[in-house]
């Protein structure tokens, strides 16, 4: 008997369980509908937020790119349910906290704040494209713009700051800076001043580039006010020998002048400037030196340069030769006169370099001979040649027979 009323009680207690689990399935069914009820909805831009972006900072890192980012949510459920949802309580989430290098990096989105009684279906963008750059500083030297013009015919001569800005970001925050400039206003200005110019950073576009974190903000600029003149500068000698057989036939500087300016006084000193020699020692080929010029205290230069270019041209030497028709006689003795001349004509041969060469033609070279102090009679005398360039390298012939009578 007593077996019998415990198999009794179990089953009893079975049947509880049973009729207690169905009654939650009417329950689940009555307030979320059957499965066949159930109906999709899209969510559209779901803001993403990133999480432990401090963490992600200690280390030295930052995203490169800080602009918003979103997703679109497809969810299942009955319309009931759906009608609830409040889409300002849907988040989508990203942690960084397991990024240690910089590189790019495709981390998983998270959503949070969907209710139990919806099924998340779909995520658009599944994942995002992310690139971390390691943040760094960089040091950025400051250039001076002025605006205005001094009084009294005055000029800018000088308009600098010593100091550099530091720039913190990443790379390719860095790689956008073409310049960083202060500008003063030197508007009616008559003596030097000091002014404090704030800072700002320009892409190669001249567009100014925000949300750098610049230090200082500020520089000091000290400014110098004063004339200008134009000077020329003196073409440098060369220094060396250049290879046997070639020669040097001119030297060029380019620019050949610059403005300067300072104080009156110390430009009326300058007339022009000097350039250092050139080597061109064992040269074949034309030699271009960049050449930096020197100035006094106190004088700047105005263009924005202290550099010109000296060029030397260096020519391969070779000979050529010409054909004078005519050999003059000069100085003949009173009473007398050339009765015979053995040669009517000398051919000469110059060393020069090509370019020299191709300007002589034969009319311009004077072949002589000189009868000074000779009596009637018979005699062999040197022609004497005048060229007007070029290295003479012979006369043929050299002497010819004439005789006076």
């Amino acid at each position: 008997m007593t077996n019998q009323k415990k198999k009794h009680k179990a089953n009893e207690k079975i049947i509880r369980m049973v009729l207690a689990i169905c009654a939650a399935i009417v329950l689940w069914l009555y307030i979320n509908g059957s499965s066949i009820d159930l109906v999709t909805q899209d969510l559209s831009s779901i803001p993403v937020t990133f999480t432990n972006l401090n963490v992600l900072e200690s280390k030295g890192l930052t995203l490169n790119d800080s602009r918003s980012y979103y997703v679109n949510l497809r969810v299942r459920g009955t319309e009931k349910n759906l009608d609830k949802l409040d889409p300002t309580e849907i988040s989508a989430q990203v942690d960084l906290k397991d990024i240690d290098e910089a590189g790019n990096y495709n981390p998983e989105i998270v959503v949070q704040g969907l209710s139990n009684s919806v099924i998340l279906e779909e995520i658009k963008p599944a994942t995002l494209s992310l690139q971390v750059d390691r943040f760094n500083d960089k040091d950025f030297p400051v250039t001076v713009n002025t605006d205005g013009k001094p009084a009294d015919d005055n000029a800018v001569v000088s308009a600098i700051t010593d100091e550099k800005v530091t720039i913190d970001g990443t790379n390719e925050d860095f790689a956008k800076v073409k310049s960083v400039v202060a500008v003063v206003n030197v508007q009616g200005l008559t003596e030097d001043s000091v002014q404090y110019a704030t800072v700002k950073a320009y892409d190669e576009n001249g567009n100014i580039i925000t949300g750098l974190d610049i230090e200082p903000r500020a520089v000091q600029v000290n400014i110098v006010i004063g004339k200008t003149k134009t000077v020329k500068i003196k073409a440098p000698a060369t220094s060396g020998d250049v290879a046997t057989g070639y020669k040097v036939t001119g030297v060029r500087v380019t620019p050949d002048n610059k403005l300067i300016g300072g104080k009156a006084s110390a430009l009326s000193a300058i007339s022009e400037l000097s350039v250092e020699n050139v080597s061109v020692s064992g040269a074949t080929t034309n030699v271009t030196k960049e050449v930096k010029l020197k100035l006094p205290d106190g004088v700047y230069f105005m263009d924005g340069g202290d550099t010109v270019t000296v060029t030397v041209t260096v020519e391969e030497e070779v000979e050529k030769s010409y054909t004078v028709d005519a050999i003059e006689t000069r100085n003949i003795g009173s009473g007398l006169a050339v009765s015979k001349i053995q040669d009517s004509s000398v051919v000469v041969k110059i060393k020069g370099t090509a370019s020299e060469l191709s300007k002589i033609k034969g009319t311009d070279i004077s072949a002589w001979i000189d009868l000074s102090g000779k009596a009637a009679g018979k005699y062999d005398i040197p022609i004497q040649v005048k060229i007007p360039a070029g290295t003479l390298e012979s006369v043929s012939p050299d002497k010819t027979s004439v005789t006076l009578n």
